[in-house]
């Protein structure tokens, strides 16, 4: 009985197409990871402590509220803050219906208000206020562990 032998190569070469695949579709799933959690995060928040809270578990259908702070013009009165979403500034007037539309999009609508520290309740009670009204039951705030 004759065992047969590997057939010789053709070409010495490696083929590495498949992994140039591989690398660029990576390249393009972190680039649109990175544009993604930049759009979601605005500069200029200064996220507060808080020694009590956990992580949220599923994060789906979470809508990230930025509440930026505003540079006062007169000293020991803080101006209405900046409202973010998705990189969009919005109005206080207009968050309510911008509200309504998210939760009629997503039904298991989760609310994430990521407050500077310095941001007075009296700014983030209207935002409180309009999810109430557009029937969102899940909001949590953002918060660091603390060092």
């Amino acid at each position: 009985m004759k065992l047969r032998g590997l057939s010789p190569m053709e070409s010495e070469h490696v083929n590495i197409t498949p992994l140039i695949d591989v690398v660029m579709c990576l390249i393009i799933f972190f680039l649109l990871v990175g544009h993604f959690a930049r759009k979601a995060a605005v500069k200029g928040v200064k996220i507060p402590v808080a020694k009590n809270g956990g992580a949220i578990g599923d994060k789906s259908g979470e809508l990230i509220i930025n509440v930026v702070p505003r540079p006062g013009k007169i000293p020991g009165v803080q101006p209405r803050p900046r409202i973010v979403i998705w990189g969009e500034p919005l109005t206080y007037p207009v968050l309510a219906g911008v509200l309504r539309a998210y939760k009629a999009k997503h039904p298991n609508l989760k609310i994430v208000i990521r407050a500077d520290r310095s941001i007075l309740y009296k700014f983030v009670a209207p935002i409180l206020s309009d999810c109430a009204q557009a029937g969102i039951a899940s909001i949590h705030f953002m918060a660091r562990r603390p060092p």
